[in-house]
């Protein structure tokens, strides 16, 4: 992870305060032609050993709330890794954890990429379904709720 130091901007060095202050960072990416917003961590890895985080599709505010409560997990030991549903993050809502491959690091997580100093460091994709309980990957998913929840991650087929 990359030290502080005087030369950074008032943003990069906020960035790494709060890695070393909290363990993590959000960071909230906002829609535009290119695709929906976005919301990521800078920082499990590093503090944790937990993946670092990418979801998509929700207000900034509901997004920090969520990917701290995945940071205060991983500082109590329990990590979402690729492959894993979690029960108990969204009320009434299980979510699912995809790995996303090194890939596509470049397109989502520039500030991550930017904090690792080009060290290796993984991320999962945290998927939610929609009211009915349907995934974004189901045919019968309308087509808005698909768009705002792109998935990235690799899927297992019987998924």
């Amino acid at each position: 992870m990359r030290e502080p130091d005087p030369s950074l901007t008032e943003s990069e060095a906020k960035v790494l305060a709060d890695v070393i202050e909290y363990g993590v960072h959000v960071v909230h990416v906002l829609e535009d032609e290119s695709g929906p917003g976005f919301s990521y961590t800078v920082g499990l890895w590093h503090s944790f050993g937990q993946p670092e985080v990418l979801v998509f599709g929700l207000g900034d505010e509901i997004a920090h709330e969520l990917l701290n409560l995945v940071a205060d997990e991983a500082s109590d030991g329990d990590k979402c890794t690729h492959g894993t549903r979690h029960e108990g993050l969204l009320e009434g809502y299980p979510v699912q954890f995809l790995g996303i491959e090194s890939s596509e690091h470049a397109r989502y997580l520039g500030l991550a990429q930017w904090a690792y100093e080009g060290e290796e460091f993984p991320v999962v994709q945290l998927v939610y379904p929609d009211r009915m309980g349907r995934w974004p990957w189901d045919p019968a998913t309308k087509k808005g709720f698909r768009e705002c929840q792109p998935v990235v991650g690799r899927r297992d087929p019987s998924a």
